[in-house]
């Protein structure tokens, strides 16, 4: 994974020391704090660790080797140099020391901001799958393409999305399988369901499913996304004055049936499964039981079968063929039809050599007697594979600016940098007329909003939130589920899910984004709230439920952030400190030196008392202390909680106390969300923007994006923070609408 980390000072002193005189002050100034700390082991013929101030006679050799000099300020910022067995500076000169190479060695000028350069960026899997959804209708199967590289946290970044034939081949055989259900090639399939993975309501369980007690037996589906048919084969036993009432549901569709026979009958009812309804589900309506006659009214489930996907896609079909005109030739409907995709395809009106050359093709490729929507199948594939579809920031490569020139993002192309920001997808229709005309700009507030609207935006929670939080990882990390039975698959989609639907509510409601620290509510459904020990929770539906336990707040406790930052067999107090450094305050720190033994594996009967003992050993080593003081003090915090996500039970050695490497203690994740949110919150708010910008632009942020970073942060400040103005923000931002040839 590529790593590249700038800390953002305060833009009004970097702007206040770039008007003073960096070379006078570095030898008035600089020079004698580094000869009281520095000088032994990195200068005067000293080159400790293959560096030596001796090399930079002046402050434009610095500049040029702006990769040496990031890592000695980061090592100042960390503490981790001086070593921490030498002697070291006041916390008033280490911040001198940082200020002036943020003035000298990494200068920034508001006034004349750099959007830096554009790298070609190909469409990953998650932006190539939505973007066939909507060009063609179809949401295709992925499985086919390589996994896509990660840079910054996100694997969306430019640098790494990298295209090799093998590439080239996947991307042509998921596009021709998508115009496999277009074209109606492809033949449904038909899954038997377990009955005994359907769960919830009370049941005996054996060959069949006899639901005894009113009550709703469930599953969550993996199935991929489309339109399919569930067939129940239901009986029941019979008592009452009525018969055996039940309902059935999959996906979006629900069905109530009346089951009047003891022998077995079939119904069925039809739904989409898409990511928001993924449910199957069966329900006993009126159970009945008479004591005095012993008559039990039951319901019996002796199989489920699921069929589809439904392989006609009529929808999709009118999507590349609209209704022809009357008494146009073949010749006239290709050219029409291709100029309609083509201009979607390609995110900007095509060319008319562009048409001509894609019916050209069609002409070709043409059997005798066949018809035209047959005959265009060849061109849409060819243009699902060509560099104008994969590419995005082709207006880079062909700006005629010399090099160096700073320029405003076209129109069309900045249309794609928003729909891929928001939707992860391409342009809409509304979206690509408005830049098409030049009225995208003119209309960017009322345009952004009605995109945050869109339920297209589901995907920055499930692309940028979902990354940069690490929520998703939860649905594969290893947990020893000997040790943490709990830990099973429904368990893991639970957690996923709470944190999925937190962030999703952050968005649908405009709440400030503190809320991820700070919030007393989450989501539950029955399992979950059982789990947290959360009362009065029914049912698999996940709901917002304010938190009876004060020490549960925000996304801090979610059992997928305790879950991810912990080993397969124990909490990690280390992997917590690090993901609350790195997730939420940008300041990751480095990487642990070679050669490092890890901690031994907790023997049986071992406490948290025994963890904490391994870590202090751990610290007492100088090559470990620095970086261990930064990330041991906080992950303390959380010894509250297991692997899990459940509450540990205080007993003897659980001791929660921490301190912070700048000398604040907490000692529950709660007191940690209230330093953050409180005397940390601006560190909080440029390190979501700094991810926020980064994911909007494909690219790790260098020094020179501190002003952008800073506007960001202001802009979002005057509406409270909330996540609205962050985007609204992010997409006026300097970078965003332009770049440097």
């Amino acid at each position: 994974m590529m790593r590249m980390k700038f800390f953002f000072p305060v833009l009004p002193l970097v702007c206040a020391l770039l008007h003073a005189d960096p070379a006078g002050q570095w030898q008035r100034e600089i020079v004698p704090i580094l000869e009281n700390y520095c000088y032994d082991c990195h200068a005067d013929g000293a080159k400790k660790g293959d560096f030596s101030l001796d090399a930079f006679a002046s402050i434009a050799a610095m500049q040029s080797r702006r990769d040496i000099w990031k890592r000695v300020r980061e090592n100042l910022a960390y503490e981790l140099m001086p070593p921490i067995n030498k002697d070291q500076p006041s916390p008033d000169e280490r911040k001198k020391l940082i200020d002036w190479i943020d003035a000298a060695v990494f200068p920034v000028d508001p006034r004349h901001p750099d959007p830096g350069r554009v790298t070609l960026r190909r469409l990953n899997r998650y932006e190539y799958q939505n973007t066939l959804r909507d060009l063609i209708g179809v949401k295709p199967d992925t499985d086919l393409l390589p996994p896509d590289d990660s840079g910054y946290g996100f694997d969306n970044i430019a640098d790494v999305l990298t295209l090799s034939p093998t590439h080239l081949e996947a991307y042509l055989n998921t596009a021709s399988r998508a115009l496999d259900t277009v074209y109606g090639e492809s033949s449904p399939q038909k899954k038997s369901i377990e009955l005994s993975s359907l769960k919830g309501g009370q049941a005996f369980e054996s060959d069949t499913l006899n639901m005894f007690a009113a009550g709703v037996r469930a599953k969550k589906l993996a199935e991929k996304e489309g339109k399919y048919t569930a067939v129940f084969r239901l009986s029941g036993t019979q008592a009452g004055d009525e018969p055996v009432k039940a309902k059935i549901s999959l996906g979006d569709q629900t069905r109530q049936v009346t089951v009047e026979k003891n022998n077995p009958v079939e119904f069925s009812v039809s739904g989409e499964i898409k990511d928001s309804q993924r449910t199957l589900s069966v329900e006993f309506l009126n159970d009945f039981w008479d004591e005095a006659t012993k008559a039990d009214r039951n319901l019996i489930v002796h199989s489920i079968t699921l069929e589809g996907p439904m392989a006609k896609n009529k929808q999709a079909s009118l999507l590349l063929f609209p209704p022809r005109k009357k008494d146009s030739t073949d010749t006239q409907y290709i050219a029409a039809v291709l100029r309609t995709f083509l201009a979607h395809a390609f995110r900007r009106p095509a060319t008319e050599a562009e048409i001509t050359r894609y019916a050209e093709l069609v002409a070709r490729e043409r059997k005798k007697n066949q018809s035209v929507e047959l005959a265009m199948r060849p061109a849409f594939e060819a243009a699902m594979i060509a560099p104008q579809f994969l590419f995005r920031e082709l207006h880079a490569v062909y700006s005629l600016e010399k090099p160096g020139t700073i320029v405003a993002v076209p129109e069309l192309s900045l249309a794609s940098r928003m729909s891929y920001f928001l939707w992860s997808s391409t342009p809409d229709n509304a979206n690509l007329s408005l830049a098409a005309n030049e009225k995208l700009r003119s209309g960017l507030d009322a345009e952004i909003d009605r995109m945050i609207r869109d339920p297209k935006t589901v995907a920055l929670i499930d692309r940028f939130f979902a990354q940069w939080l690490q929520f998703d990882d939860v649905s594969f990390i290893s947990i020893d589920d000997k040790i943490y039975p709990s830990f099973k698959e429904s368990m893991r989609a639970n957690l996923v899910a709470e944190t999925r639907s937190f962030c999703i509510d952050l968005w649908k409601n405009d709440l400030p984004v503190t809320r991820l620290i700070d919030a007393n509510y989450t989501f539950v459904n029955e399992a979950l709230a059982r789990h947290y020990n959360i009362p009065s929770v029914s049912g698999v539906d996940f709901r917002k439920v304010t938190m009876t336990d004060p020490e549960r707040v925000g996304i801090l406790t979610h059992g997928s952030i305790l879950a991810l930052t912990s080993n397969p067999n124990r909490t990690s107090p280390v992997k917590r400190g690090k993901w609350v450094l790195e997730t939420l305050l940008d300041a990751a720190p480095p990487p642990p030196p070679p050669n490092v033994p890890s901690l031994a594996p907790p023997h049986k009967g071992a406490t948290p008392a025994n963890l904490r003992a391994q870590l202090e050993l751990h610290r007492k080593d100088p090559a470990c202390a620095s970086c261990h003081k930064l990330m041991d003090g906080i992950g303390f915090s959380f010894e509250a909680y297991d692997v899990d996500g459940s509450r540990r039970n205080a007993g003897p050695g659980l001791d929660t106390r921490g301190s912070l490497s700048t000398g604040e203690m907490v000692d529950s994740p709660a007191a940690l969300a209230r330093l953050v949110s409180g005397k940390r919150l601006p560190e909080f708010h440029r390190a979501f923007a700094v991810k926020l910008l980064t994911f909007a632009l494909g690219r790790g942020l260098e020094y020179y994006d501190k002003p952008a970073v800073d506007q960001i942060v202001a802009q979002a400040a005057k509406d409270n923070f909330s996540l609205h103005s962050y985007l609204h923000a992010t997409i006026k931002s300097f970078p965003f609408q332009n770049f440097r040839k």
